[in-house]
């Protein structure tokens, strides 16, 4: 009888750290969150100066079925020197867990050692949606140091995609 019940407590253990490991995996895909669809106008930036167009590179040597990007990216000056960081209507990124942008100081961040091994990057902000306009604020001192955007799972520490950001 002991045996059962000590069996049945490490399965039920064993069983509920399975589950909520699953869950981190499936949960993005069950309940993705929704399309954003910001605009510079949507968020009172009407007269926002475009700087420059890039868009994710798409093949590099990080990417896989599961872990990749893709769309483009529009930078903007707002009005109190602010940085916006559009990602376009095209914007799409393979479901997962806490994904976040960062600007990294060197360019051509293809994979997780890249991005690791640039100890100048900055961690911007948590992605808003998977696919969809989205704009992000950095300061003008950020983005004047960056080369590059990259997306990056938190969680697994996972390259997700990458754009060069022109200069």
């Amino acid at each position: 009888m002991k045996k059962a019940i000590i069996g049945f407590i490490i399965g039920g253990l064993m069983g509920a750290i399975s589950g909520g490991g699953a869950m981190l995996v499936v949960y993005p895909f069950l309940f993705p969150p929704v399309e954003v669809n910001e605009t510079t106008a949507s968020i009172g930036e009407d007269n926002a100066q475009l700087l420059a167009e890039s868009t994710f590179r798409e093949g590099v040597s990080g990417q896989d079925a599961g872990h990749w990007g893709k769309g483009g990216i529009k930078t903007y000056r707002a009005a109190n020197g602010e940085i916006l960081l559009e990602l376009q209507g095209n914007f799409e990124v393979g479901p997962g867990p806490n994904f976040w942008l960062y600007l990294n100081t060197a360019p051509d961040i293809n994979d997780e050692s890249d991005f690791q091994s640039d100890a100048g990057r900055v961690k911007l902000a948590k992605l808003k949606s998977f696919t969809g306009s989205q704009i992000y604020r950095a300061s003008a001192q950020q983005y004047q140091k960056a080369k590059s955007l990259t997306i990056w799972c938190e969680t697994f520490n996972q390259y997700i995609a990458s754009a060069n950001l022109p200069e």
